[in-house]
This record gives structure tokens, sequence and C-alpha cells, in this order.
């Protein structure tokens, strides 16, 4: 297939204690101004499925600037969505990838996303406050070889879909 196998030995637990920690213990950890290595962004959307309402979560990172071996990206949301998510967690990772995804400015790939749908709980048990936090993000962006690997850690608000909008406007005030 021409891709490097990976080798490392991170794991979708390791990601998820990570990430836990850091918004527990060190919330202002988390940058707000994405680097100049990557752009980074993130949206929201919620669809109308045959078995309920799906929230969905895509970050993209692209327009690398400088090379990016072994990317990994994981991400969670805020805490309060287990409330109106029906999930057991909020993770969502690449770990399991098996090949590495090395990033090089103006090559193939271009960019790399990562993407997760929730099911919501019903609307008649989810009030619009319920769901203040619906936009925030806590991404962590992890590269580099086994024994050399940088972290870096987002706080990022989702930018809403005009269905997210119309979805959260339709839900009571209470």
């Amino acid at each position: 297939m021409g891709q490097v196998k990976r080798t490392d030995s991170y794991t979708l637990n390791s990601e998820r204690r990570d990430l836990e920690e850091r918004i527990k213990n060190n919330r202002d950890s988390f940058q707000q101004t994405i680097p100049e290595k990557y752009k980074l962004t993130a949206t929201v959307n919620v669809s109308h499925e045959a078995d309920g309402d799906r929230i969905t979560y895509d970050v993209l990172m692209n327009d690398v600037q400088t090379p990016l071996a072994n990317v990994i990206q994981s991400f969670t949301l805020a805490p309060a969505m287990m409330k109106v998510i029906d999930a057991p967690d909020l993770l969502n990772s690449n770990t399991a990838n098996d090949y590495e995804t090395n990033l090089e400015p103006n090559n193939e790939p271009l960019g790399l996303s990562l993407g997760r749908s929730y099911v919501l709980k019903p609307k008649t048990d989810i009030s619009r406050s319920a769901l203040t936090d619906y936009q925030n993000m806590y991404i962590k962006i992890s590269y580099g070889s086994d024994d050399e690997r940088t972290e870096d850690y987002f706080y990022i608000q989702a930018e809403p879909s005009t269905e997210t909008q119309a979805y959260i406007e339709s839900l009571s005030n209470e």
C-alpha cells in the first residue's frame, strides 16, 4: 500500500485519560490560538435520522506548513454534553488506524479529518440551557516519531451549521 504501518503504542484509553485529566486539572493549558504549523477547524451539525436526531462533530487539520509524521487526532466534548447525548463516552480518536498519516506541505493527503456522530436524547428531555456547551471541543493533535512526540492541545468552538442553529432554537428555554 505504500503506507507506513503504525507501530506506536498509543491507545484510545491513553488518549481518553490524557484529555480527561487535562480538562479536569489543567483546563487553562488548552490553547485557543492555532499554531503556525497547520490550520485546524471544527464544525457541528444536527441531522434527523429515522432512529433519532444526531449531532455530528468534525475536526479538519490542513494547510500544513512543515512535515508532520504519524499524526494522531483526538477530541472530546464538554463533560456536560453527557446529559444530552445517548453514548457511553464523548471521546473520538484515530488511534485505531492501522497506518500512520504523515502530512507534508502541498502533498497528498492535503489534510486529515476526524468526525463522530452522537445520538441525541429525545427533544423532550433536552432544554436549550442543557446545550450551552455544545460548541466546546477539546482537541489533542500529536505528531512525530515514537520517541519525540509533540502534543498540541486546543479548546475550539465548533462552527454550527444552519441545521444545528435551528435545532437549538427549537428547544424549550427551560
